[in-house]
C-alpha cells in the first residue's frame, strides 16, 4: 500500500486506464476474429444459395429440352423447338457457372462430368434422331409410338439424380456453414459480455482505489486547512510523509501552517511597538495642536477682515500683515486673486461701454434691413404669382399641342391603313380580272366542245340516215344532241360576253382604285410633314414650359430664403436690442466694485450712454 501511495496520481490514472485499453484492445481483436469467421461462413452460405440456384435452372434448361422435343414431335413444327433452343442455351451457361462455383470440389466436378455426358447421350440418341423421324413424312407416326417418347427417361433421371446428390452435398455444407456462422456469433457475444463485465469491474477497482488513494487523503487535508483557517495551529497536517501529490499538498499546508503560527507572534511584537508609538504621537500631536491653533486664529483673523472687504465690493484693499510661515501662502494667494479680479471687472467695465455702443448700431441696420427685406419679399411674391400663370397657360398650351400631334399621328395611322386597304383592293382586283381571264378561256373551251358536239351529232344523223328504218331512234337522239350543242353555244357565247364587259368594268375599277391609293399616299405624305412640325412644336412647347417652371421654382426659393432672410433680420434686431439692455445691466454691476485704479477717489460711476 505505501508503494501504491507513492506513486504519482497520473501513474495510477494511466495504469488503470493502461488496463483498460489492453482489455479493450483484446475484446476488440476478438470480436474482429469472430466477424471475420461469421462473414466467411455467410460467404460460404451464399456461395451454396449459388451453387444450388444453378443447379435448379440447370434442371429447368433440361425439362425445357424435353418439352420442346415433345412439342415439335407432336405439332411437326419449328415453332415449337424454340422452348429447346432456349434450355440448350441455359444448360450451357448454368453448366459453365457451376464449373466456376465448383472448382475446389472434385467430387461436384466428377457429378458435373456426369450430368454433361447424360445430356450429351440425351441429345445425341434421343433428340436428334426424333427430329429426323419427325421431319421425314414417311415414318413420322414411328416417332408418335411410346416407346420413341418415353426414351429419354432413362437419361433425364440419371440427370436428376446426379443433380439431387450435388444439392445434397450442398444442403450439407450449408448446414455445416450455418453452425460455424452461429458459432461465431455466439463467440463474439460471449466476448462481449466477459469484456465489458471485466470492464466495469476494472472501472470499480480503479474508482476505489482513486478515492482510497487520493479523495480520501484530499478530504482529509481539506479538513486539517479549515482548522489552519479557523486558527488552530496545534493539530498536525495528515499525510505529510506520501511523495505523490497529496504529499506534496499537505508539506504546502504544513508550511501555511509555519506561517500562521510565526505571523501570531509577529502579530504580538508589532502589537507592542504600535502602542509605544501611539503614546509618543499622541505627546508630539498635542504640542502641534497648540502651535498650529494660534498660528491658525492669526491667519484666520486677517482672512475674515480681507473678505469682508471684498464682500462690500472694496478690491483696492491688500493684506499687508505677515502670517505664519504656514499661512502666508494664503495671505498671497487672497491679494493676487483680489488683484485679478480687479483688473478682470476693470476690462469688463470698458468692454461692456463697447458692447452697448455696438449692439444698438447693430440693432438699428437690423431694422433697416428688416424693412428693405420685406419689400423685396413682397416684389418677390407678386413676380412667383406672375409665373406661376405664365407656366400654366404654357403647361395648357403644351398639353393643346400634344394632343393635336396624337391626332396628327392617328390621321398618319388611319391613312397607312386606308393605303393598305386600297393596295389589298386593286390586289383583289387583278386577281378578279385573272380569274375572269381564265373563266373566259374556259367558256372558249366549252363552245369548242358545243361546236365539236354538233359535228359529232351531225355525223351521226347522217349515219343514221344510212341505216335507214333501224337508224331512226340514233337519228332522234342526235339531233337532240345537236340541239343541246347549239343551246350551249349560244349560253357560252353570251356569257363571254358578259365576262368581257365585267372585265372592262373591273379594268376601270382597278384604274379608280389606283388613283384612289396614288391620292391616299399623298394625304399620308402631307400628313406625315404636319406631324413632323407637330412634333417640333410639341417638343419646343414641352421645353418652354420645362423652363418656365425651373424659372418658377426659383424665384419661388427666392421668396421662401427673402422670408427666412426677413425674419432672421428680426430676430436679429430683437437680440441687438436685448444685448443692449444686458450690457446696461451689466455695467450697473461693474460699477459697484472699488477698483484700485480709482481708490483716491470716493466712487466713480458710468455715465448713461
Amino acid at each position: 500500500m505505501t508503494f501504491v501511495n507513492n506513486q504519482k496520481i497520473i501513474v495510477k490514472i494511466m495504469f488503470a486506464f493502461a488496463v483498460l485499453l489492453m482489455l479493450s484492445i483484446s475484446v476488440a481483436i476478438s470480436n474482429r476474429q469472430s466477424l471475420e469467421n461469421q462473414d466467411d461462413a455467410n460467404r460460404l452460405m451464399a456461395h451454396t444459395y449459388q451453387v444450388t440456384g444453378a443447379l435448379d435452372k440447370l434442371m429447368l434448361a433440361m425439362v425445357d429440352q424435353e418439352t420442346g422435343l415433345r412439342g415439335f414431335t407432336l405439332a411437326a413444327d419449328d415453332i415449337y423447338l424454340e422452348p429447346q433452343k432456349a434450355g440448350a442455351a441455359s444448360f450451357s451457361a448454368q453448366m459453365t457457372a457451376l464449373r466456376a462455383l465448383t472448382a475446389d470440389n472434385p467430387a461436384q466436378q466428377a457429378r458435373l462430368d456426369v450430368v454433361e455426358r447424360n445430356a450429351r447421350d440425351w441429345t445425341s440418341k434421343i433428340m436428334e434422331p426424333r427430329i429426323a423421324l419427325v421431319r421425314n413424312p414417311a415414318r413420322r407416326a414411328e416417332s408418335l409410338d411410346p416407346s420413341n417418347v418415353n426414351a429419354g427417361k432413362v437419361f433425364m433421371d440419371a440427370i436428376r439424380s446426379t443433380v439431387e446428390d450435388m444439392k445434397q452435398d450442398e444442403l450439407q455444407l450449408l448446414r455445416a456453414r450455418d453452425a460455424a456462422s452461429d458459432q461465431a456469433l455466439a463467440d463474439a457475444r460471449f466476448m462481449n459480455v466477459a469484456g465489458g463485465a471485466v470492464s466495469i469491474l476494472i472501472v470499480l477497482v480503479a474508482l476505489f482505489a482513486i478515492h482510497r488513494t487520493v479523495v480520501h487523503p484530499v478530504k482529509a487535508i481539506n479538513g486539517a486547512m479549515r482548522k489552519l483557517a479557523g486558527g488552530d495551529t496545534q493539530s498536525a497536517i495528515p499525510h505529510a510523509g506520501r511523495k505523490d501529490e497529496v504529499g506534496e499538498m499537505a508539506k504546502a499546508v504544513q508550511v501555511f501552517r509555519e506561517a500562521a503560527i510565526a505571523n501570531k507572534r509577529l502579530e504580538a511584537e508589532a502589537e507592542e511597538t504600535r502602542q509605544r508609538a501611539e503614546a509618543e504621537r499622541a505627546e508630539l500631536a498635542a504640542k502641534a495642536e497648540a502651535e498650529a491653533r494660534a498660528r491658525m486664529n492669526e491667519a484666520t483673523s486677517g482672512l475674515a477682515n480681507g473678505l469682508k472687504r471684498l464682500a462690500s465690493g472694496d478690491l483696492a484693499f491688500r493684506l499687508t500683515d505677515a502670517f505664519a510661515p504656514d499661512f502666508e501662502g494664503l495671505r498671497h494667494d487672497l491679494n493676487a486673486a483680489v488683484e485679478q479680479l480687479g483688473q478682470t471687472l476693470s476690462a469688463v467695465a470698458h468692454a461692456t461701454g463697447a458692447i452697448d455702443g455696438g449692439a444698438r448700431e447693430v440693432s438699428l441696420g437690423a431694422d433697416d434691413l428688416s424693412k428693405r427685406t420685406e419689400q423685396q419679399a413682397a416684389s418677390l411674391e407678386e413676380t412667383a404669382a406672375a409665373l406661376d400663370q405664365i407656366t400654366a397657360n404654357v403647361s395648357n398650351s403644351a398639353k393643346r399641342v400634344e394632343d393635336a400631334r396624337h391626332v396628327a399621328v392617328e390621321a398618319n395611322a388611319s391613312a397607312s391603313h386606308s393605303g393598305q386597304v386600297v393596295s389589298q383592293a386593286v390586289s383583289a382586283m387583278e386577281r378578279i380580272e385573272g380569274s375572269a381571264t381564265q373563266i373566259s378561256n374556259i367558256i372558249g373551251v366549252i363552245d369548242e366542245i358545243a361546236f365539236q358536239t354538233n359535228l359529232l351529232a351531225l355525223n351521226a344523223g347522217v349515219e343514221a340516215a344510212r341505216a335507214g328504218e333501224a337508224g331512226k331512234g340514233f337519228a332522234v337522239v342526235a339531233q337532240e344532241v345537236r340541239e343541246l350543242a347549239q343551246r350551249s353555244a349560244n349560253a357560252a357565247k353570251e356569257i363571254k360576253e358578259l365576262i368581257r364587259k365585267s372585265t372592262e368594268e373591273v379594268g376601270g375599277g382597278v384604274t379608280l382604285v389606283r388613283e384612289t391609293g396614288a391620292a391616299l399616299k399623298t394625304i399620308e405624305q402631307h400628313i406625315v410633314t404636319m406631324n413632323q412640325h407637330m412634333e417640333a412644336i410639341a417638343l419646343a412647347s414641352r421645353e418652354q414650359a420645362t423652363a418656365l417652371a425651373e424659372v418658377n421654382s426659383a424665384v419661388n426659393q427666392m421668396d421662401q430664403v427673402t422670408q427666412q432672410n426677413a425674419a432672421m433680420v428680426e430676430q436679429t434686431s430683437a437680440a441687438g436690442s436685448a444685448l443692449a439692455g444686458e450690457a446696461h445691466r451689466l455695467r450697473d454691476l461693474v460699477a459697484q466694485f472699488r477698483l484700485e485704479a480709482a481708490a483716491k477717489a470716493d466712487r466713480w460711476t458710468y455715465k448713461a450712454a
